[in-house]
This record gives C-alpha cells, sequence and structure tokens, in this order.
C-alpha cells in the first residue's frame, strides 16, 4: 500500500511540472505536510479525526493563530488534490482559525528622513542600505530587488522591471534622487544581479534581513517585521501624496482598500498590489509626486 508520504511525493511532483509552482511555493508545502506529520503521522490518508488533531496538536502547542493558518492552507491544497485524484472520496478542509486583526507598522516621518540621511559605510552597509532605498521609493519586495538584473534598470527612462509573485514581471519608475543612489552603487561592481555578493551570486535574505537590523538598531529605529515595513511606508506615503485609489478598483480589491482606509494603522498595504492596463504598477505611475526619497529628501 502506497504511503502517504510517496503520495504527497507525488502531489509535489504535479505541482512543479504540471502547474509550474516556484521551489519556494515547493518549501511551504513541505513545511505543512512536517506541521501535519508531527501530530497525525503519513501511515493512512487524512480522516476528519485526523484533521482535528492536526489543528488541536498546533494550538497546544503554543503556535501562533497566523502560523497555524499558513499550515492549514498547505495542507488544505494537498486535500483537494487528494480528491481530485481519487486518493479521499471526500473533499475534506480544514477550517482555518479566526486571527486578531493587528495594526501594521510603518516608519514615521522622522524615521524616513533619518533612514535617507543615513550614510552608509562599507559594502555590507552601503548595499543594505541601498536595498532598503529601492524598496522604499518603488514598493517593491525585497526577494523583487534581490533578484532584481542589472539589465532591468532603465535609468534613462527611471524605470526598473521587477519579477514578483507567480514568476509576473511588472515595471516599475523611480526618482531621480534613486537614480542618483543606483548608480553610485552599480559603478562598484560589473555583474548581472543589482545586489550580490562580491563574487556575483545572489544575496541570501536572512543575511540581507541581519544587516537591516543592524541598520535599524544603528538609526534607533524598533520595529516588528523586516523589509516588508518600507512597503508599507510607500503605500502610505503614496496615499499621503495624491495617491489615486481608484485605479485599483476594476480588479476587485477596493474592499481590502476601504477596510484599511478605517484603519489607518494598516497604511493601505494594498494601494501597491494591483496593475493597471498600461502594465505598470497603478500606484507608481504616473504619479511622480509621491516618491518617498523626492518628499523626504528636500
Amino acid at each position: 500500500m502506497t504511503s502517504l508520504a510517496e503520495i504527497f511525493e507525488q502531489f509535489l511532483k504535479e505541482r512543479t511540472y504540471l502547474k509550474g509552482s516556484s521551489p519556494k511555493t515547493i518549501t511551504f508545502y513541505r513545511s505543512s505536510f512536517r506541521a501535519y506529520q508531527r501530530f497525525c503521522g503519513s501511515a493512512t490518508v487524512p480522516t476528519k479525526a485526523d484533521l482535528n488533531a492536526f489543528v488541536t496538536g498546533m494550538r497546544e502547542k503554543g503556535m501562533k493563530t497566523v502560523t497555524c493558518n499558513t499550515y492549514i492552507r498547505g495542507v488544505n491544497s494537498f486535500l483537494s488534490w487528494l480528491h481530485e485524484n481519487g486518493h479521499i472520496s471526500e473533499h475534506l478542509k480544514v477550517k482555518q482559525l479566526k486571527e486578531v486583526w493587528k495594526v501594521m507598522t510603518y516608519l514615521s516621518d522622522v524615521e524616513v528622513k533619518s533612514l535617507i540621511g543615513f550614510k552608509p559605510k562599507g559594502i555590507a552597509q552601503v548595499r543594505v542600505w541601498t536595498i532598503a532605498m529601492l524598496c522604499l521609493d518603488t514598493g517593491i519586495r525585497v526577494e523583487e530587488a534581490l533578484t532584481l538584473p542589472t539589465s532591468k534598470v532603465d535609468f534613462d527612462n527611471l524605470l526598473i522591471t521587477v519579477r514578483g509573485k507567480g514568476s509576473k514581471e511588472r515595471t516599475i519608475p523611480f526618482s531621480v534622487e534613486l537614480r542618483k543612489v543606483l548608480f553610485k552603487y552599480l559603478r562598484g561592481h560589473k555583474h548581472q544581479l543589482v545586489f550580490c555578493t562580491r563574487n556575483g551570486y545572489q544575496l541570501m535574505y536572512d543575511n540581507c534581513r541581519r544587516d537591516f537590523k543592524k541598520l535599524l538598531e544603528k538609526l534607533g529605529i524598533t520595529l516588528e517585521g523586516s523589509f516588508h515595513v518600507l512597503r508599507r511606508t510607500f503605500a502610505r506615503n503614496y496615499v499621503r501624496f495624491s495617491g489615486r485609489l481608484v485605479r485599483i478598483i476594476p480588479y476587485g480589491v477596493w474592499g481590502r482598500v476601504a477596510n484599511s482606509l478605517n484603519c489607518p494603522g494598516a497604511s493601505l498595504e494594498v494601494a501597491h498590489t494591483a496593475r493597471c492596463r498600461c502594465g505598470f504598477s497603478c500606484p507608481s505611475f504616473p504619479s511622480r509626486a509621491s516618491y518617498t526619497l523626492r518628499r523626504f529628501s528636500r
């Protein structure tokens, strides 16, 4: 009889070769399945009792609600695949736990000015500061910054093209102030990636996160989380400085934006998530007056 672990490996192969799932998505599925195995084992296909034991076990171990829901999403994908392929007769699904709505953190105006005005020293500090300036000015994710090729930076037209979630590319404009920062930084190497090791290899996120935390500590900034706070700060400042939220209504996210409007601390994190019909990220094009570096460099 085929074990559940062997069936799960087949699920991963189909996700990789038929669905085109990224390596990070596969890692997410593996983590979710390991969490399930921890409480239920992998001898037989899941039952309702197993799934209840899975959720109960996570809560008893003191896992946070958001962590439980992350694992639940991964397990639910596997359960749907099991049903579609005839491994289980009933389409089982684990109900997600209710999460507490937390106010998102972002950088204050004073902290933004402090970060922009900082004079980095040393290769690692210059690199992480430049990454922070890029994320703060354009609102891109740190993973998009770490995989940004030098060939995708258009200094003449003030545009960068990044590859984000789902392997989707989008073109984003940036400010003249950021052009100065990037141009000076790229004079230091001739590698394919904008941000890389001394040998041209892609940087590890954990190392960048460590350097970013050290940079914030040096500036006396205490925050929860890491690079994503720059994305939220960009979205907040976009809205404050004449951003056009109405541009993203056709893409079905207005309800989320409206909820954020009722919670100022959330800072409209969704404001940078949609793409407009012209192919540019809506919040950053064409309202160039909203750029963070331009606003706070004055």
